[in-house]
């Protein structure tokens, strides 16, 4: 199996990146989403619904305000046919916070071939942390401090045959 990683640093604390990764109301600003569920829990469910209405759904592995997180996700063979053939691949992310800026690492694993990996790692690289960088940069500082006095509770991998074969 292949895997990539990115790396990029935000200029905003690590409640500021998670809320960004894991609130329906900041992930609908960088995904291509239109709608968005977050169970957020190990062993809960991501929900995405895209524009034309097509419903896609991954499991959460890993939730641990504010540091990491990772999800299942079922990743199309071809993205011109992306109801045909599909792969379980994990996306994870760490964040290291350093006073108001962060490094957020992201990290793809589980693609079958050299050339899928390639393929996402360009999409996210070239797309998706950009656009989370921006989000989670804009995200009011009001906001910022209600996250931060959220619940820290640390969330774990989920031990199932499924988490944990990536």
């Amino acid at each position: 199996m292949e895997s990539f990683e990115l790396k990029i640093a935000v200029e905003t604390v690590p409640q500021g990146i998670f809320a960004a990764l894991t609130d329906p109301k900041y992930v609908v600003k960088w995904d291509t989403a239109s709608w968005v569920l977050n169970d957020m829990c190990p062993g809960g469910r991501l929900r995405k619904r895209d524009e034309e209405g097509f419903l896609s759904e991954g499991e959460i592995v890993m939730f641990s305000r504010p540091a990491r997180y990772a999800y299942l996700w079922p990743v199309p063979v071809d993205m011109e046919d992306p109801d045909e053939e599909t792969f379980l691949a994990r996306f994870e992310f760490v964040i290291e916070g350093h006073g108001l800026k962060s490094l957020l690492i992201f990290t793809g694993t589980g693609f079958p071939t050299v050339e899928l990996a390639e393929r996402e790692k360009n999409t996210w690289g070239g797309y998706f942390l950009e656009k989370i960088k921006k989000v989670a940069e804009s995200i009011p500082a009001a906001d910022l401090e209600e996250i931060a006095a959220m619940d820290t509770k640390q969330g774990h991998v989920r031990k199932t045959e499924r988490a944990t074969q990536l």
